[in-house]
């Protein structure tokens, strides 16, 4: 699907038919959303530019996805997707800056987009051309990731204090536990991804190339972006330690309740040992037993087996380890 916006009065409108131009002000940002050929190639004659396919899209070659042809920035960066989800993912967009209208080519829905459209469709949205609207929808995509980054640290607090609260208290499982943890640990893999592929971004947009096509103001803004990516870096970097610091005291728990489930097995053992010692030298049947005679041997030996019992219990509390 191709989406064109045109840009009047500062802000951004959106064309009623999708493929068409806006009849208000002029074309600033296409937005190709899963768009098949003959949508390629309607902005490419409209733009003079060549829109790449989804495979050199996802090229892991920094010099496959940030180039320069004819004039023209090709821009590819990881962008979060479903990140107020369980199931976060990363999804390669392409940003092409042609002079100074945008091409932006997708085959997700990051909410980042929409979010930045509703606020550019304002009156007062303070764009200028389609490298503000670069600009600005980088930096919406940066607030996504934030925002992201705060869930799982969110979600990283409240598995804390669960795994320590006492284990009557606890509404969860370690097991249960140690898998959400695991959970979170994708999701932070898939915030640094786009982190660091959008810094990548960011440093290239900055440079030479990238510097002669912004204004004072994108640049101020663009330095900012690199250093809340960097912020971000080093925020990311802060929970990861702290989701390890998670994962080996709960897998310390884990032993813990191992180990006492152990020592009391143990310590059963160890407790019906006596008795079990007196059963057995009362059950081997030799001739020669005086007790096996005496009414009172039975009793007498019953009485032996719960003294033994009793004497090794209080000997195991007296030294503390029961």
């Amino acid at each position: 699907m191709l989406t064109i916006h045109g840009l009047t009065e500062a802000h951004l409108i959106t064309a009623a038919i999708s493929s068409a131009p806006p009849p208000e002000g002029r074309a600033v940002w296409f937005d190709l959303l899963e768009p098949d050929e003959d949508e390629d190639h309607l902005v490419e004659e409209m733009v003079g530019i060549a829109v790449p396919t989804r495979d050199e899209m996802q090229e892991i070659e920094e010099s496959s996805r940030l180039y320069e042809e004819d004039g023209t920035l090709y821009m590819t960066a990881l962008v979060p997707f479903l990140f107020d989800t369980e199931n976060p993912r990363v999804t390669p967009i392409t940003f092409i800056l042609a002079g100074d209208r945008l091409v932006t080519v997708r085959y997700d829905r990051p909410r980042s987009f929409d979010l930045f459209r509703a606020r550019a469709e304002r009156p007062g949205a303070g764009l200028a051309d389609g490298r503000s609207v670069l600009i600005g929808l980088l930096e919406t995509i940066i607030d996504r990731l934030a925002d992201g980054l705060e869930r799982i640290g969110g979600d990283l607090e409240r598995l804390s204090g669960e795994v320590f609260r006492p284990r009557r208290e606890r509404e969860k499982e370690l097991g249960d536990i140690i898998t959400a943890i695991g959970r979170l640990g994708g999701s932070l893999a898939r915030a640094d991804e786009a982190i660091v592929s959008l810094s990548r971004l960011f440093h290239y947009l900055g440079e030479e190339n990238g510097r002669e096509r912004l204004d004072r103001d994108g640049r101020a803004r663009l330095a900012t972006l690199e250093l809340d990516a960097r912020s971000l870096a080093e925020h990311g970097k802060s929970i990861d330690g702290r989701l390890n610091f998670l994962l080996s005291a709960t897998l310390g728990l884990v032993g813990v309740e191992q180990n006492t489930i152990v020592k009391i097995f143990s310590v059963l053992a160890v407790i019906f040992m006596p008795p079990t010692l007196i059963a057995s030298i009362y059950g081997m049947n030799f001739h020669h037993m005086p007790e096996l005679d005496k009414v009172w041997g039975y009793p007498a030996a019953l009485l032996l087996m719960l003294a033994s019992v009793g004497s090794t219990f209080a000997i195991f509390k007296w030294k503390r380890w029961l």
